[in-house]
């Protein structure tokens, strides 16, 4: 392998030539190679990069200059290729959100763990500072509860479709993704309550959203958004046993830690913080991946394994059917 590996992207439509002009500015991978089925888009997408182009992903995980893939395809045809992917043993980076359902995602990461394969999921928020800040934090207070928000307005065309991946949860998993990071605990109960077709009465696409879940070593993680939002402030606030966590649009965190409360409820040695900095991504995601497909690392931490991306998918489909249903759905992952 060179020094930058050469990556392929699976998917020329709205996302993928977001993946390649990402590559053209990393100094760990390169963009090779461009493919989709419509032969259009996939001629379109090699002539602004100036790379050659494929119709099948199937040629492309089979040509031994393709380093990697980036899958960048709907999240429904997601599956599919990180299948092929997984049994030939190519790494891959693919799209959030990270497949359709739990079933298949569930089959992938069984795959991709038995043939040992470098795979992430693209939730690049994590390598921001602000990120990574409110991880490290979250690990000193004994965290309990989580509330996030992701108020946004009205969205594209593209995101009004039916399923439990699409509407405002496409935006949403970003922030259910750090979310569930920051808790570091796996999703066994999710209760959603859901509004679609308010917008637009003809697409059902979900709107508004309100999801708890309860995880596995008895956290509370609470996650709301809307494509209401104009204007209004996103929200993260963390709560824990020895201290507690808030920031509004990652731009500054504000912080207390103590070592519990004496019996007048005064806080034992409090101590007060503030971080700013930047929430913007900077551009290391792919150059992390980059050097975990060098050096044959399956663990992509900070990056999001496929099973972090497994999690947030079963929540967003949890709460789906929580909504529908009308009760609590159990996880099991």
């Amino acid at each position: 392998m060179s020094n930058k590996i050469r990556v392929a992207v699976i998917g020329t439509g709205q996302r993928g030539p977001s993946h390649a002009r990402e590559l053209l500015g990393c100094d760990e991978a390169e963009l090779a190679l461009v493919c989709d089925l419509d032969e259009e888009r996939a001629k379109n997408a090699s002539e602004n990069f100036n790379v050659k182009y494929e119709l099948d992903h199937r040629e492309v995980i089979a040509r031994d200059d393709i380093d990697a893939l980036a899958i960048a395809t709907h999240t429904r045809h997601h599956a599919g290729v990180m299948r092929d992917a997984a049994a030939a043993g190519k790494p891959f980076l693919v799209e959030k959100p990270y497949c359709d359902s739990i079933e298949s995602g569930v089959e992938i990461c069984e795959m991709a763990e038995k043939n040992n394969v470098v795979a992430m999921v693209g939730y690049q928020s994590r390598f921001t500072a602000f990120a990574q800040e409110m991880k490290a934090l979250a690990e000193q207070i004994d965290l309990i509860q989580t509330n996030v928000t992701l108020q946004r307005g009205f969205f594209n065309p593209q995101y009004f479709f039916p399923e439990h991946y699409s509407g405002i949860l496409d935006a949403l998993s970003h922030t259910m993704d750090l979310a569930l990071w920051w808790t570091g605990s796996l999703p066994v109960e999710v209760m959603g309550h859901e509004r679609c077709g308010l917008f637009k009465p003809d697409k059902d696409a979900v709107e508004f959203v309100n999801i708890t879940a309860r995880c596995e070593n008895g956290q509370i993680v609470c996650m709301t958004g809307s494509m209401a939002g104009i204007q209004m402030q996103n929200i993260y606030q963390m709560a824990g046993l020895r201290g507690n966590i808030s920031s509004v649009e990652r731009n500054r965190i504000r912080y207390v830690t103590h070592l519990g409360f004496e019996e007048d409820k005064t806080p034992i040695d409090l101590k007060k913080g503030e971080w700013t900095g930047s929430g913007q991504p900077p551009t290391d995601m792919w150059t992390h991946f980059a050097q975990c497909v060098k050096e044959g690392r399956t663990d992509v931490s900070p990056g999001a394994s496929l099973r972090d991306g497994l999690a947030q998918v079963a929540v967003s489909e949890g709460a789906y059917f929580s909504s529908r249903e009308g009760k609590a759905i159990t996880v099991e992952l």
